[in-house]
């Protein structure tokens, strides 16, 4: 839409509207006042010729009218009368009155059936205008000097009536037509003189926001041409500033560009040497860790499997009794084989592991801790769903869910309900364990710290602060997620996720 169009035409129209409302008013006024002062003027020379009129009748019949209103004959007054109205044609009638005991009385009229119109009489003549009937009429009187007698003239109003109509029946298409000429007049001025010109200064701003060169003409020396220089002045300021600012913004962002890659390679060598510290770090701690428990806990480890064995060859044995010593070889066992894992988990990674079923590991878990469980009153409810194979290190997984467990058992003392549940995802292809107890719950401002190393909530002597640490590398390691936090009503609730090696789900 062209702006700078619509802008010129609507002051235009304002100025017009504008224009049009003051000739309205002003047309208005002036033909109402020259109406109103014809017809004043009009008036004042009827009351003129009336007065005259009486002022001639008192002469006419003045010097013998005392004595000669009771021997002249009423007719031949009237007659006398009835000359000076059908001499002037405004004239209606002419009456003689007097003033007597009863009242005013009509003495002679050129109007036969003429009834009282004054009811007092003045030495100087008084005129007024009221209606007899229908008819508009002027009434003027005033009495006979050293006479009780008085002189009324009757003059019609009517061509003043009928002036003053026709004036203000032409009022309406006079002022229309005066109206429609000056406003064509000044709409051709507008538009010559103030349209024109505000419509190259709009021009000039749209094609300087453009970025085009723009020149408005200023060569006129009034309002709008001193506008124009003052505009053409910021426009040149704006353009030289733009092209200064462009310049300078091509060089800072060069010199940002620069930074930036510099910035990102400092910042990706920094992540690197962080990677490396913190592997440093665990494989230290681990190594650490393994020759401490390599050390403390082998000897007694191969004792008491020395013992187990010798246990199990005692053929006094019962079935239930050789089972159990058989699950307390395999796990001894398996603390051997931990305790060698972890002197080899600096060597070991994502190569070395293969398709798992997390299902039977949990089982393996659950079955492992039972006996703690049942001295403690837990009641254990395990909930295995269908689940696909995932990528893993069994040992590994073992020992997190063991830890986790473990974790809980602790928080319940005084017994209580572990819920272990597994299942599969189909949208996000991921594998959830989650594992909630009834314990008193953790606190929040602790969550944030759990995965910390030597970071425990239990008293001195009962908690080393390794295991969630252990569990979240293990977990990361095997590309999942690992979170803890308060269970949905009450109790602590550890939720992980693997995603799946396969879709094809398994059959537990």
């Amino acid at each position: 839409m062209n702006w700078s169009w619509f802008t010129a035409r609507r002051l235009q129209t304002q100025l017009l509207v504008w224009t049009a409302l003051i000739l309205i008013v002003t047309v208005v006024a002036i033909l109402e006042v020259r109406t109103r002062r014809n017809v004043r003027l009009l008036e004042g020379n009827l009351q003129t010729r009336s007065e005259t009129v009486i002022e001639t009748v008192d002469q006419t019949l003045g010097l013998h009218f005392a004595s000669q209103i009771g021997t002249l004959p009423t007719e031949v007054i009237q007659e006398r009368l009835s000359e000076f109205t059908d001499a002037d044609p405004t004239l209606v009638r002419l009456d003689v009155v007097q003033n007597g005991r009863d009242g005013m009385v009509v003495v002679a009229s050129s109007n036969k059936n003429a009834e009282v119109l004054v009811d007092t009489l003045s030495a100087t003549p008084v005129t007024v205008s009221r209606y007899l009937g229908s008819d508009h009429m002027m009434i003027t009187s005033k009495a006979v000097e050293g006479t009780n007698y008085g002189v009324v003239a009757v003059a019609t109003l009517e061509n003043v009536d009928r002036y003053e109509a026709f004036n203000r029946g032409q009022l309406p298409t006079t002022a229309g037509i005066l109206i429609l000429v000056l406003t064509t007049l000044m709409h051709v001025m507008y538009k010559r003189t103030v349209s024109r010109r505000i419509d190259e200064l709009i021009d000039g701003i749209d094609r300087a926001k453009r970025g085009q060169a723009a020149r408005i003409p200023d060569a006129k020396v009034d309002e709008i041409g001193v506008i124009a220089k003052t505009l053409n002045g910021l426009i040149a300021q704006v353009q030289s500033f733009n092209e200064e600012l462009r310049s300078q913004i091509a060089t800072a962002t060069e010199d940002l560009n620069q930074r930036n890659i510099a910035l990102e390679e400092s910042t990706r060598q920094m992540v690197d040497m962080q990677q490396q510290l913190l592997e440093s770090e665990r494989l230290a701690t681990v190594g650490q860790m393994a020759a401490t428990f390599a050390h403390e806990i082998g000897s007694p480890m191969a004792s008491l499997s020395a013992h187990v064995q010798l246990l199990l060859e005692d053929p006094r044995l019962s079935e239930d009794q050789r089972e159990t010593l058989g699950i307390v070889r395999e796990q001894i066992q398996a603390v051997v084989q931990i305790v060698n894992e972890m002197l080899r988990s600096a060597r070991r990674g994502p190569s070395d592991f293969v398709l798992i079923d997390i299902n039977e590991i949990l089982r393996t878990v659950v079955r492992l801790v039972h006996p703690k469980l049942m001295s403690q009153k837990i009641y254990e409810n395990l909930q295995l769903d269908p689940i696909p194979l995932v990528r893993g290190y069994q040992l590994y997984l073992q020992e997190a869910f063991l830890n986790i467990i473990n974790n809980a058992s602790d928080a319940m003392p005084a017994g209580g309900r572990l819920d272990v549940r597994c299942w599969f995802e189909t949208e996000t292809g991921m594998v959830h364990i989650r594992i909630t107890d009834t314990g008193p719950g953790i606190d929040e401002s602790v969550v944030e710290k759990m995965f910390d190393h030597f970071v425990t909530t239990k008293r001195i002597g009962e908690g080393t602060g390794l295991g969630l640490g252990i569990v979240k590398e293990i977990v990361d390691s095997h590309r999942g997620t690992f979170h803890i936090g308060p269970a949905d009503g009450k109790g602590t609730a550890a939720h992980i996720m693997f995603p799946a090696e396969t879709t094809t789900v398994l059959v537990s």
